[in-house]
């Protein structure tokens, strides 16, 4: 690790997950000064599904030619054709992907994106150094009292997650409003489900929230249960004892009888997304969870974190060619955010609001689908 107290940077990209990770290996050969800069040390563990959707894959096959090769050669993945939605009385509903998905646990596919970062990119990694504090400027001074360092950088790229210091620090110039879903989940093994699909239980008792079981490699699943949380910032169930309740009831005895738990349970918080917010201002711009990306149908939100990646790395390079990082020449990534990522996640709230509101729709489908 090269010694950066005080070492000015071109970007600094705050957070090493998919959305950092996509935005480094973007920005790998533009002949900026880079920092990616984490708190944790990796491999490092992350509490969600561990579903890595099929637009994530192919947003990194598009955008490297080296990512394919390099995928090919992971081994701890299991292969997702299609998801089903369990309901009442037996019913379902079944979605086959036209793109190839997978199950990875995150601990191993952040690591995987991490390597990528190191082997074809020649940025500064700063891993094991929390940010603590952030001084905007136009250029801005960026602190971590574990390290005792500091460094400087004239854009950031904050994609350090829910709970973002870098969007802490400028929320003044960003809506604080926002919704979020608090998740927990736990491991399992001898779970009688198909091993190429992701399951889905909906029940109004639940609503707005809903189960799942992802399977994963060496016969693990991935078990779960997430809904919104209250303006109070907290959740109106105790959700670990609704997954246990909802696993050891009786519907479910067919399916996690012969189970163990492997892991203890662990909560998060995803930042959900479908509301207009600002992505940007003067010399910064949110990515991934920082910018509350993740859908709010569907929970998932890697594959909007790795695109907003790509197209922040994109966007810096174009501050740099112009030496424009005002927020007046950001809006334009906002523009690209709303039109795309914002647009679908739009759909999907005002979606999963009419679902909760009438749980009945789901089985009505489910009939005239067959």
């Amino acid at each position: 690790m090269p010694n950066s107290d005080h070492k000015l940077y071109d970007i600094a990209i705050i957070g090493a997950g998919p959305a950092g990770c996509a935005a480094a290996l973007g920005l790998g050969q533009s002949g900026l000064r880079v920092a990616l800069i984490d708190k944790a040390e990796f491999p490092r563990g992350k509490t969600c599904g561990d579903a890595i959707p099929g637009p994530a894959i192919k947003a990194l096959e598009n955008a490297f030619p080296f990512f394919e090769k390099e995928f090919q050669k992971l081994e701890k993945r299991q292969h997702i054709t299609s998801s089903r939605i369990m309901l009442t009385k037996g019913r379902f509903i079944d979605y086959q992907w036209s793109w190839p998905a997978y199950n990875i646990k995150r601990e191993i596919f952040d690591a995987f994106l991490f390597s990528l970062v190191k082997k074809y990119t020649n940025i500064d990694i700063l891993t094991g150094w929390p940010v603590d504090k952030i001084i905007p400027g136009k250029t801005h001074v960026i602190k971590s009292e574990k390290t005792g360092q500091s460094l400087q950088a004239k854009m950031i790229i904050a994609s350090d997650g829910a709970h973002s210091i870098a969007e802490k620090c400028i929320q003044n110039l960003i809506p604080t409003a926002h919704k979020q879903v608090f998740a927990v989940r736990a491991y399992f093994e001898g779970i009688n489900l198909y091993t190429t699909s992701n399951f889905f239980w909906v029940d109004k008792k639940y609503l707005p929230g809903y189960f799942w079981a992802f399977p994963l490699p060496d016969g693990e699943f991935n078990v779960g249960f997430g809904m919104k949380i209250g303006r109070d910032g907290k959740a109106s169930l105790n959700m670990k004892g609704v997954l246990e309740e909802f696993i050891q009831s009786e519907k479910m005895s067919h399916i996690f009888s012969e189970s163990r738990q492997l892991t203890d349970t662990s909560g998060a918080f995803i930042p959900i997304g479908g509301k207009k917010l600002s992505y940007s201002g003067d010399g910064y711009l949110l990515a991934g969870d920082s910018a509350h990306l993740a859908d709010p149908l569907q929970g998932h939100g890697i594959d909007k974190a790795v695109v907003s990646g790509l197209l922040a790395a994109h966007h810096s390079m174009n501050c740099f060619k112009e030496n424009d990082f005002s927020e007046a020449f950001n809006i334009s990534y906002d523009m690209m955010i709303r039109s795309g990522i914002e647009k679908e996640l739009r759909k999907n709230r005002q979606r999963q609001l009419i679902l909760s509101n009438f749980p009945f729709l789901l089985s009505f489908y489910s009939l005239i689908k067959k």
